[in-house]
C-alpha cells in the first residue's frame, strides 16, 4: 500500500484546505521527508486525517456519535481524501462531515472509489468493510503499520523482566491469547455447569396421563361453543353501541358550527371596514411624503455649505487656544521669577548681615577640634565614675543576698538529713514485709512457675478442642461410611435393573421386528391372490420355482391377529423405554450423591489426619512443660482435660495473687532504694556543698565592696579638676556646653554655603525673566491675528444658519424622511394585513356553512338504520358483562391449551433430556482436555506460550530489517525460560560480543528499536506490503554518527519504493532532512502546510 495525494480540511489547528503529494519528485527522490513544526502545531494531524479517510476514526481523538473533536475550532465543515494505490490498483477514499444552521453534527459522510472514480461504497458500514477488504488490515494493525513503534521499542528494551510481557502484548496487539486462555477456562466451567443443570432437569419433567388429555380437550370445546356464543351476542351489541356513539358525534359537531356562525358574520364585516381604513390612511401618507422632498433637498444642501465652512474654522479654533495657553503659561512664569528673584535678593541681605555680626565665630573654624577632644575626655571620665558607682551598689546587694543564701542552705541541709534517715529506717520495713508474704521463696521463681502453669493450660484448652473436632470428625466419616454403602446398594439395584430392561428390550425389538416382517410378508401374500388362482401343485411357481403351493387351497396367513400383538409389543416397548429413561436418571442421581459422599468423606478424613497431626505436636510441646504428664485414654478424656484445665487456673490464681502482692512491695522497695534514698543523699550531699559555697561567696563579695569605692574616689578628684579648665574655654564665645559651640560653628559654615548659592541664583532668575518677556510679546500678536479671522468666519456660519433654521428648523432631515417612509411602509402593512384577514373571514364563514349542511346530511342518513331503541349506557353495560364472560373463557382455554402444549414439551424433553446427556458429556470430555492444556483463570499460561511465538518471529524479522541498516549487529533470544523477553545483541565488530540490550548506548538502542519497529510492521501488515509509514521523534538520544546512521538506514528503505516521513521538532535533523513539510502558524491558534526541499 502506498500513499500518492492527501487532500483535507479544518483537521484540528490545520485550518483551510491543504494538500501534500507524495508522487511530487521531492518525495519520491530521497524516500525520506522531514514534518516539522512547533509542539502543538498541528504535525500529528497530517496522520489523523489518513485514518480519518482510511478508516472514519483517529487513534487519538474521538469522531463518533454526536461529537467531532477533529474539526476545527470555528468552522462548519471539514473533510479528509486520500488516493492510494494497492497491488497496481488506484483508490481513493473519502470522509468529510459538516454542521446544521443550528450547531448540531450532520451524520458523517464516506465512499469509496476505484481509479476511474466508480462508487464502489457509500455507506458507512460498507466503507468499514470494503476498506478492510481492500488492505487487508484492521484499523489497529493499520496503525501499527503506517505509525513505526520505535519509542514503544525503546521503554520495552529499558524495561525489566516483570514489565516486558505486558509492554510486549501492548505493542503486539496479543492480548488475544490471555482471552483465549481465560475464554477456555469460564468454557469449561459453563460447560460443567450445564451438565449439572441437565442431570437437575432429568428429574424435573412431569407428564399428563391420557384420561387427563381427553378430560383437558373436552373441556376445551365446550368452552369454545359457549365462548362463539358470547363473541356473536358482543358483536351485535358493539355494533349498536357505534351506531349511537355516531349519531351523537353529528349532533355535537352541527352545533358547534351553528354556535360559531354569527360571530364569524360579524369578523367578517368587521375585517371589511379595517380595510377600507387602511387603504384611506395609504394614500394619505404618500401624499405627505411627496410634498416634503423639495424641502428635504434644499435643507441638505444648506446643511453641507455649513459643515465645509465648520471645517475651516477648526483650525484657527486651535490656533487661537494655543497662542491664549501659552500667553498664560508665560505671564505666569514671568510672574514667579521676578517674585523667586525678589525673594532671593532679600534673603541673600539677612545672610550677610548675620555674617557681620557674628565675626568672632569665624575663628572657631580653626579651634573646635581641640575644644571637642577635650569634652570627649571629660565625659568618658564621667561615665567611668557613674559605672563604678553602679558596680558599687550592686556589690551590696549581692552581699546581703549571699548573707540570706547562706542562712537557708544551713536550713535546708538539716531538713535533708532528717528525711534520709526516716526512709532508710521505712526500707528496712518493707524488706521484712516482704519475706513474710513470699515466704522463704523468691519472685522469680514463682513468676516462672506462674509462665509454665499458663503455658500449659494454653496447651490443654488447643488439646481439648482438637479432640472434640477429631470426635466430630470420626462421627461424620461413619456417617458418611454408612451412607455410601447405602448408595452403593441402591446404584447396584438400580444398574441391574436397568440391564434387565435393557435386555428385554432389545428382545423386545427383535420381536417387533419379527412381527412387522410377518405383516409384511402376509400383506403380500394377500396381494397375490390373483396368481395364486394359476398355479398347480407339481408346475414350478414363475416367482420362487416351488413345486408344492400350500396358499393355493385357501389357508392365507390373517393379518389381523398379528397387527394386535404388534401394537401390544409397541406399547410394552414404550412404557419399557419409558422405565428405563427413569431408572437410568435415578441411577445418575444416585452416582453424583455417591461421588459427593465420597468427595466428603475424603475431605473430612483430610482434616481428620491434619487434626492428629496436630494433636501429636501439641502433646510433644505439653510433655516438655510437664515430662509428667499422661494423656486419657478412657471416653471421657475430654471431661478428664476440662477438669485438669480447672485445677491449672485455681493454681493460676492462687500464684498471681501472691506474685502480685509481693509485686506491689518489691515495687516500693525499689523506689525507695534506686530512687528516695540516692535522691535524699544526693539532695543532702547539694545542701551541704550550697551552704559553704555561701559562705565562700559572702566574704570574697565583702572584699571587692571595700576595693571599689576607694577607686571611685579617686576618679572623682581629677574629673573636677580637667572640667573647670574646659568651663573657661567655653566661656570665650559665650556658651555653656559643647553642643551649642558645635552648632554654632554649624550656623556659620551653613550661612557662607547660602551666601554663594543666593548670589548664583540672582544672576540666573535675571536672565531667565529677559527671555520669558520676549516670548510673551510675540504670542500675544499672533493670538489678536488669529481672532480677528475667527469672527469673520462666524459671521459666515451665522448667515447660513439662520437659512437653514428658516426652512427646516433644527430638525434632521434623514430622521424626518425616515419616518415619513416607515409611516407610509407601515400603512401598506396595514393594508395587506387587512386583505388577508378579509379573505380569510370569508373562507371561514363560507367553510363552517359547508360543514353544516354536509353533516346534517350524514346525521339523517346513519338515523335510517334504527339499530336500537335503548340508551347508550345500558348498551356499555351488556358490553362489558359479555366482554368479561368472553376473556374468562378465553383464560381459561389458554391455560388448558397451555397445559396441553407444555405436556407435548415435556414428552420431547423426556426423550432428549439422556441424548442431550451423552452429548454434553462429550462436550466436557471437549472442554476439559482443552483447559488443562491452555485454560486459566488469569490467561496467564496460554498468553506467556503466545507472546514468546510471536516474539521469536518478530527478532527474525527484526534482523532481517537490522542488516539493511548495518552488517555490525545481529539480535538473538537468551533462551531463559524464567525470561524469555530478554533481547541479546552479538556486536560482531566487538569479536562477537554478547551484550544485553539494556546495555547499548543510545544510538544502538534507537538502531535496535527502529529494527524491531520495522519487523512488526511487516508482521502487522501480514502479506499486504506498505510503502508510507511515518516514525515520530526518538531522534534526540542520537550523536552525530549514529543520526547519520539512522538516516542512511531510512533512506536505504527507497530501494524497496518506501517513503518514511519523521516527526520531528530537531534543528540537526531538519538541516539533514532535504525535503519539509512544515507546519507553520497562520494565527488565531490555526496552523497550514508548506511543502519545502
Amino acid at each position: 500500500m502506498k500513499i500518492l495525494n492527501l487532500k483535507f480540511k479544518n483537521i484540528n489547528s490545520l485550518a483551510g484546505e491543504n494538500e501534500i503529494d507524495f508522487t511530487d519528485p521531492v518525495f519520491a527522490d530521497d524516500g525520506l521527508f522531514a514534518i516539522t513544526g512547533k509542539t502543538g502545531a498541528g504535525k500529528s494531524s497530517i496522520l489523523d486525517a489518513i485514518s480519518l479517510a482510511l478508516y472514519g476514526k483517529t487513534p487519538r481523538v474521538d469522531v463518533t456519535g454526536g461529537e467531532n473533536a477533529v474539526l476545527t475550532r470555528g468552522e462548519k465543515d471539514c473533510y479528509a481524501e486520500i488516493t492510494f494505490e494497492v497491488s497496481g490498483k488506484v483508490w481513493k477514499s473519502t470522509w468529510m462531515q459538516s454542521l446544521t444552521r443550528t450547531g448540531n453534527l450532520n451524520p458523517v459522510q464516506r465512499k469509496i472509489a476505484d481509479a476511474n472514480d466508480k462508487i464502489i461504497a457509500d455507506k458507512v458500514r460498507d466503507c468499514d468493510r470494503e476498506i478492510v477488504n481492500i488492505l487487508g488490515l484492521s484499523f489497529e494493525q493499520f496503525t501499527k503499520v503506517i505509525m513505526l513503534a520505535q519509542g514503544s521499542f525503546t521503554a520495552f528494551l529499558q524495561a525489566d523482566k516483570n514489565q516486558k510481557g505486558e509492554l510486549l502484548e501492548q505493542i503486539t496487539g496479543t492480548e488475544i491469547y490471555g482471552e483465549i486462555s481465560k475464554k477456555v477456562f469460564m468454557r469449561n466451567k459453563e460447560e460443567s455447569e450445564k451438565m449439572a443443570k441437565i442431570v437437575t432437569e432429568l428429574g424435573a419433567i412431569k407428564i399428563l396421563s391420557d384420561e387427563e388429555i381427553q378430560a383437558i380437550n373436552e373441556e376445551i370445546s365446550t368452552l369454545d361453543m359457549e365462548r362463539q356464543t358470547t363473541n356473536k351476542a358482543f358483536t351485535k351489541k358493539d355494533e349498536a353501541k357505534k351506531w349511537l356513539t355516531e349519531i351523537s358525534t353529528l349532533t355535537q359537531q352541527i352545533n358547534n358550527a351553528k354556535q360559531i356562525l354569527p360571530e364569524l358574520q360579524a369578523n367578517l364585516s368587521s375585517v371589511t371596514k379595517s380595510l377600507e381604513e387602511a387603504d384611506t390612511q395609504l394614500k394619505n401618507r404618500k401624499s405627505e411624503l411627496q410634498k416634503q422632498e423639495p424641502v428635504f433637498k434644499a435643507t441638505r444642501e444648506l446643511d453641507i455649505k455649513i459643515s465645509e465652512t465648520q471645517k475651516q474654522l477648526q483650525p484657527i479654533l486651535t490656533a487661537i487656544s494655543t497662542h491664549e495657553t501659552n500667553k498664560a503659561t508665560l505671564q505666569k512664569q514671568l510672574e514667579e521669577k521676578q517674585k523667586e528673584l525678589e525673594n532671593v535678593t532679600k534673603t541673600l541681605e539677612e545672610k550677610q548681615n548675620w555674617a557681620s555680626e557674628n565675626k568672632k565665630l569665624e575663628n572657631l573654624v580653626t579651634e573646635f577640634s581641640a575644644i571637642e577632644s577635650e569634652s570627649s575626655a571629660l565625659a568618658q571620665s564621667l561615665n567611668e565614675i557613674n559605672t563604678q558607682i553602679s558596680d558599687i551598689e550592686k556589690l551590696k546587694k549581692e552581699l546581703i543576698s549571699l548573707q540570706n543564701s547562706y542562712t537557708n542552705s544551713e536550713k535546708t541541709f538539716a531538713e535533708k538529713s532528717k528525711n534520709l534517715t526516716e526512709k532508710e529506717q521505712e526500707l528496712k520495713t518493707k524488706q521484712k514485709e516482704i519475706s513474710k508474704v513470699l515466704g522463704g521463696k523468691k519472685l522469680s521463681d514463682l513468676q516462672l512457675e506462674k509462665e509454665k502453669i499458663t503455658e500449659f493450660g494454653v496447651q490443654i484448652s488447643e488439646l481439648v478442642k482438637i479432640e472434640k473436632a477429631l470426635l466430630s470428625s470420626q462421627n461424620e466419616i461413619k456417617t458418611l461410611e454408612e451412607k455410601e454403602k447405602e448408595l452403593s446398594v441402591s446404584i447396584e439395584k438400580v444398574s441391574k435393573k436397568v440391564e434387565v430392561e435393557v435386555k428385554n428390550k432389545a428382545t423386545l425389538e427383535e420381536k417387533i421386528a419379527i412381527l412387522d416382517e410377518n405383516i409384511k410378508l402376509s400383506r403380500t401374500i394377500q396381494s397375490l391372490e390373483e396368481h395364486r388362482q394359476h398355479l398347480k401343485d407339481g408346475e414350478a411357481c414363475p416367482l420362487c420355482g416351488a413345486l408344492e403351493h400350500p396358499f393355493a387351497q385357501g389357508n392365507v396367513p390373517q393379518i389381523g391377529e398379528k397387527e394386535k400383538e404388534l401394537a401390544a409389543a409397541k406399547d410394552k416397548l414404550k412404557k419399557l423405554s419409558d422405565s428405563i429413561g427413569t431408572n437410568q436418571k435415578e441411577q445418575t442421581r444416585l452416582e453424583t450423591e455417591l461421588k459427593n459422599a465420597q468427595t466428603n468423606k475424603a475431605e473430612k478424613e483430610k482434616t481428620k489426619q491434619e487434626n492428629s497431626e496436630k494433636l501429636s505436636n501439641i502433646l510433644d510441646e505439653i510433655r516438655q512443660i510437664n515430662p509428667d504428664f499422661i494423656v486419657p485414654t478412657d471416653k471421657n478424656k475430654i471431661e478428664v482435660l476440662s477438669e485438669i484445665l480447672i485445677q491449672k487456673r485455681k493454681e493460676f490464681n492462687a500464684i498471681n495473687e501472691i506474685i502480685g502482692q509481693a509485686g506491689e512491695i518489691e515495687n516500693q522497695i525499689e523506689n525507695l532504694r534506686d530512687k528516695e534514698i540516692p535522691t535524699l543523699r544526693k539532695e543532702k550531699e547539694e545542701a551541704e556543698s550550697a551552704k559553704n559555697k555561701a559562705e565562700s561567696q559572702q566574704q570574697l563579695a565583702d572584699q571587692n565592696l571595700k576595693i571599689k569605692e576607694k577607686s571611685t574616689l579617686e576618679l572623682q578628684e581629677r574629673y573636677t579638676t580637667n572640667n573647670n579648665t574646659f568651663l573657661e574655654k567655653l566661656k570665650k564665645y559665650d556658651v555653656e556646653s559643647i553642643e551649642i559651640l558645635k552648632k554654632c560653628l554649624e550656623n556659620w559654615q551653613e550661612n557662607s554655603k547660602q551666601i554663594t548659592e543666593l548670589t548664583t541664583q540672582v544672576t540666573k532668575f535675571s536672565n531667565e525673566i529677559d527671555r520669558t518677556k520676549q516670548d510673551l510679546e510675540y504670542e500675544t500678536k499672533s493670538f489678536k491675528e488669529q481672532s480677528e479671522t475667527k469672527e469673520r468666519t462666524d459671521s459666515e456660519i451665522n448667515k447660513l444658519t439662520e437659512s437653514r433654521k428658516a426652512i427646516f428648523e433644527d430638525k434632521s432631515v434623514d430622521e424626518e424622511e425616515s419616518k415619513l417612509k416607515k409611516l407610509v411602509e407601515d400603512a401598506e402593512t396595514a393594508k395587506i394585513t387587512a386583505e388577508t384577514t378579509k379573505n380569510k373571514a370569508f373562507t371561514d364563514l363560507e367553510s363552517n356553512n359547508s360543514v353544516i349542511k354536509s353533516k346534517e346530511t350524514e346525521l339523517l342518513q346513519v338515523k335510517e338504520k334504527n339499530l336500537t331503541e335503548k340508551p347508550i349506557e345500558k348498551i356499555e353495560e351488556s358490553l362489558n358483562e359479555l366482554k368479561a364472560k368472553s376473556d374468562e373463557l378465553s383464560q381459561k382455554i389458554g391455560a388448558n391449551r397451555e397445559r396441553l402444549k407444555n405436556d407435548e414439551i415435556n414428552r420431547k424433553d423426556s426423550g432428549n433430556k439422556l441424548k442431550e446427556k451423552e452429548k454434553q458429556q462429550a462436550i466436557c470430555s471437549k472442554w476439559g482436555a482443552l483447559n488443562q492444556l491452555i485454560g486459566s483463570a488469569d490467561g496467564k499460561s496460554y498468553r506467556n506460550f503466545a507472546q514468546a511465538l510471536t516474539f521469536e518471529h518478530l527478532v527474525h524479522l527484526a534482523n532481517k530489517q537490522l542488516r539493511k541498516m548495518s552488517d555490525r549487529y545481529i539480535l538473538i533470544r537468551t533462551g531463559d525460560s524464567s525470561n524469555p523477553f530478554e533481547l541479546y545483541v552479538i556486536d560482531k565488530y566487538q569479536n562477537s560480543e554478547q551484550r544485553t540490550a539494556q546495555n547499548l548506548s543510545g544510538g544502538e538502542k534507537f538502531i535496535v528499536s527502529l529494527s524491531l519497529a520495522l519487523g512488526l510492521a511487516n508482521m502487522a501488515s501480514k502479506n499486504m506490503r506498505i510503502d508510507t509509514m511515518f516514525i515520530d521523534e526518538g531522534f534526540g538520544t542520537l550523536d552525530a554518527d549514529y543520526l547519520d546512521l539512522a538516516l542512511n538506514a531510512l533512506s536505504n528503505l527507497q530501494s524497496e519504493g518506501k517513503i518514511i516521513g519523521v516527526i520531528s521538532h530537531l534543528t540537526e535533523l531538519k538541516e539533514r532532512i532535504a525535503t519539509h513539510v512544515e507546519v507553520v502558524p497562520a494565527g488565531n491558534g490555526h496552523s497550514k502546510i508548506q511543502i519545502t526541499n
